[in-house]
């Protein structure tokens, strides 16, 4: 099989635009099960700049314009929902445009970024569909290999591809090392309905790696080729120091150390998380007729068991059509720099509960911050504290009620404000915990 093969290069259109194929029966009313996921009648708008992964220093061409859709092949495949398909389909295609034009002013071959994009649309399209909301949508019928390759499945073709890449390694080095990269991050094709594909797929990948290490050579083992100083001959300042004096000043200066590595990763973290909190929050244009709404079986109520609390102004209570929504102000249930309820706090924490008791449905708790960074041993960022505090309340909430299935936490830092964060009044209203009851049949 040649590397030219028309198997691995399907004909393109002179302007090489992705093609978008027409969804069967469009126009007609679509069922209260498929209303989440109503096609879009014009293309979205594209995202206002790429998307910012860092330094990509010793990749090669391949692999350093593909950095943000490798960043995004795990996170995809742990998500457990996404509420618009549609818009992160269109995102992604213009991160596969953007990956296609970076690889090509890097050098790379036309062909060779054809190739190397085949790839990389069969890894994102088997990530969402290996995901209970990928597997129940439409991605399959509009997948991006299907949008740019015309191809429903590329599970088999692809391991097509590595093997002959194997057979000469030094001549296809950057889009084997590419294959590579996607086969550590998850991706299993074929192998994911084979007997046995496990172990098999774990045996390629060694064979890759030593094929790649045979032409890069070994990688350096050490963290620092120039570690060893120069021996000198030093006198003790007394005979009489003690030997462990030197072993507390090493492990207090490897302490620092990693103090100062952790706290630089919250930092350089941070751009991340938000990059990819706002994945897939594209406007979603609305479409003519819009699709009758989900039957709720029951709508949760919880201001009338919260009432004197409302009055008191402990809580904010929300009750909207699908939900009910509880804000507890995050000054008065944590100290700064603490995800502990305050113990004022518990006997609220208790009549919540209660509240929750008496009405059905998922209870989603959520945690918010400022914007104002945070960077303790404990917690090395906003996301982390957020998180902490929302855990701290599901849990504190799970036990009161015996109904831990129902609740499930998340932390969202400073990416949900309700009011600027420039003044100490905004921030303070920033700095809180929801907590929202959603109506059966509601996600």
């Amino acid at each position: 099989m040649s590397f030219h093969d028309e198997s691995f290069n399907p004909p393109l259109p002179a302007d090489d635009r992705t093609q978008l194929i027409p969804q069967p029966g469009g126009g007609g009313t679509q069922s209260a099960d498929n209303a989440g996921r109503a096609s879009i009648s014009a293309p979205l708008p594209l995202p206002p700049a790429p998307l910012s992964v860092g330094k990509t220093a010793g990749l090669n061409p391949l692999e350093a314009a593909a950095a943000p859709l490798l960043a995004l092949l795990t996170r995809l495949r742990s998500t457990l929902a996404h509420s618009a398909p549609a818009s992160l389909r269109a995102q992604l295609l213009a991160y596969v445009r953007q990956f296609e034009a970076q690889a090509q002013a890097a050098g790379s071959a036309r062909n060779e970024v054809l190739l190397a994009r085949y790839v990389l649309c069969t890894a994102l399209d088997e990530a969402v569909l290996s995901t209970p909301w990928g597997s129940t949508s439409q991605w399959g019928e509009q997948s991006l290999l299907i949008t740019l390759h015309n191809e429903a499945w590329g599970g088999e073709k692809a391991f097509q591809l590595l093997d002959h890449c194997l057979q000469s390694p030094a001549e296809r080095l950057h889009l084997l090392e590419l294959l590579y990269v996607c086969l550590c991050l998850g991706f299993e094709g074929r192998y994911r309905v084979m007997n046995n594909g496990r172990s098999q797929l774990d045996a390629l990948r060694e064979r890759t790696s030593g094929a790649i290490r045979r032409i890069r050579g070994d990688f350096e083992r050490e963290l620092s080729p120039g570690w060893r100083g120069v021996k000198v001959a030093r006198r003790r300042l007394s005979p009489f120091t003690a030997p462990w004096i030197g072993m507390v000043i090493g492990l207090a200066l490897l302490l620092l150390l990693f103090l100062g590595m952790r706290l630089q990763l919250a930092s350089d973290s941070e751009p991340v998380f938000e990059s990819i909190h706002a994945l897939g929050e594209l406007p979603v244009q609305p479409i003519a007729s819009a699709a009758p709404r989900p039957a709720i079986i029951e709508r949760p109520r919880l201001a009338a068991f919260l009432a004197e609390d409302i009055k008191a102004h402990r809580v904010v209570v929300e009750d909207e059509v699908d939900r009910s929504v509880v804000t507890l102000r995050g000054d008065e249930m944590f100290r700064s720099g603490s995800a502990i309820i305050v113990d004022e706090v518990q006997p609220l924490m208790l009549r919540i509960a209660d509240a929750l008791r008496k009405v059905r449905g998922q209870v989603r708790i959520t945690g918010h911050s400022d914007s104002r960074p945070i960077a303790t041993l404990r917690f090395p960022s906003n996301w982390a504290l957020s998180q902490a505090r929302a855990q701290e309340v599901r849990e504190v909430l799970a036990a009161a009620t015996g109904q831990a299935e129902r609740f499930s936490a998340q932390g969202r830092s400073d990416t949900e404000p309700v009011s600027l964060n420039t003044t100490p009044e905004g921030r303070a209203k920033n700095r809180r915990v929801e907590i929202t009851v959603l109506a059966e049949g509601v996600e």
